[in-house]
This record gives C-alpha cells, sequence and structure tokens, in this order.
C-alpha cells in the first residue's frame, strides 16, 4: 500500500472520471445517512459530540473515496478525524457512567497515541491502524464493567467486528494485487466497506442514547 494514494490503495481499482471508487463511495454515503439520523435522535450533548465526531470522520472517509487530492492531506485528515472520534468516545463513556479514566489508563493511551505519530509516519499503514484499533479497544476494555448488560452485549459484537475489519485490511494488504488480477473489476474493498457499514450502524444504536 502507499500512503500518497490512500485511499486508492484499497482494493477498488479507481476511474479516471467520475466518481474515483463508486461502490465504497456510494456505502459511505449511506453510512453519513444513518449517523445524520442517529444524530438528530441524540438527547445529551456527549452523545451528540460524540456522533457529531463519528459524522465528520465519515464526511472525510467517503470524500477521500469520490475523489483523490494529490498531497497527504487526505490521509492526515481521515487520520486525525478518527482519534477526534476516540477521544469524544472516552469523554462519553465517562460522562455515561460517571467514571473518570485512570491514570494508567492514561498513560497507556498517551503511549499509543505517541507510537501512533510515529507508525503515522514511518511505517505501513496496517501499523497505525492497529495502534487506533488498540486504543478504542482501551476504552471499551476499561468502561466495559460500567456498562449495561444491553450495551455489553452490542459491544461484543462490535469488538468482533472491528477484528474482522482490520483482518480484511490485512487480507487487502496481503492480497489485492493477487485478487485484483484474477477479477480487476470486482470492487473488493467494498466487502470491508460494507462491515464497515454494518459496525457503524450498531455503533449508533448502541450509544445514540446514552
Amino acid at each position: 500500500m502507499n500512503e500518497y494514494t490512500f485511499p486508492f490503495n484499497t482494493c477498488e481499482t479507481p476511474n479516471k472520471k467520475g466518481i474515483a471508487q463508486p461502490y465504497s463511495a456510494m456505502i459511505n454515503f449511506l453510512s453519513v445517512i444513518i449517523v445524520l439520523y442517529f444524530l438528530s435522535k441524540t438527547q445529551t450533548l456527549h452523545a451528540f459530540i460524540l456522533l457529531f465526531s463519528l459524522l465528520l470522520f465519515d464526511l472525510s472517509h467517503t470524500f477521500s473515496h469520490f475523489t483523490h487530492i494529490n498531497t497527504r492531506i487526505q490521509l492526515i485528515l481521515v487520520h486525525s478525524l478518527a482519534y477526534i472520534l476516540n477521544f469524544a468516545f472516552l469523554y462519553a463513556l465517562y460522562k455515561h457512567t460517571n467514571k473518570l479514566p485512570s491514570t494508567s489508563l492514561i498513560i497507556f493511551l498517551l503511549f499509543i497515541l505517541s507510537f501512533d505519530i510515529y507508525a503515522f509516519f514511518n511505517l505501513h499503514l496496517l501499523c497505525y491502524l492497529f495502534t487506533y484499533v488498540l486504543f478504542l479497544f482501551s476504552i471499551f476494555i476499561y468502561y466495559y464493567g460500567s456498562l449495561s448488560k444491553s450495551i455489553k452485549k452490542r459491544l461484543n459484537i462490535l469488538l468482533i467486528l472491528i477484528s474482522i475489519i482490520y483482518l480484511g485490511f490485512i487480507n487487502e494488504a496481503i492480497n489485492c494485487k493477487r485478487m485484483l488480477t484474477i477479477f480487476p473489476n470486482f470492487p473488493f474493498h467494498a466487502i470491508v466497506e460494507i462491515l464497515i457499514l454494518f459496525a457503524l450502524y450498531l455503533f449508533c444504536t448502541t450509544f445514540y442514547n446514552i
């Protein structure tokens, strides 16, 4: 994968005219509509901040599949908004549970963030995607015991979905060229985007009313 061509290094061959990656773009456009709907249903400030952060991330992600700007700005923007979303999630769970993050959690998250910055500028996409997932999982695990049974049940499914999505990115990194050689017009990345859509819907239905 090549950071410069993000997200066109995902496994959907981009068009030279019109919408660059129409399958991924359309799936992401649907996800924007879903987030907007649940954003309108929020009743607390922290839930609104959480879903608004998700909306900003999703809009930038969707735009990236529509067209490519020949700089790293899209990669920087999407990754930065992903972390804003993570911190919004940390804030939302703190407000929902009234449980402050411990000093050890903060130190651990700062360590992950520091390594993520290094990975972002020096390592493969999968490395800083892993640090992002680890950051998110750390928040999940810390607050897990303070959540209701219904949220825990949905959260378990969400954790499995996120893990499968990460494996999907690993598969693209290893096998994309081979897959496109066999099926050059098949939008393999759209499969990952569909999984992300399910995860996003589950996330919204779980946390819009906390």
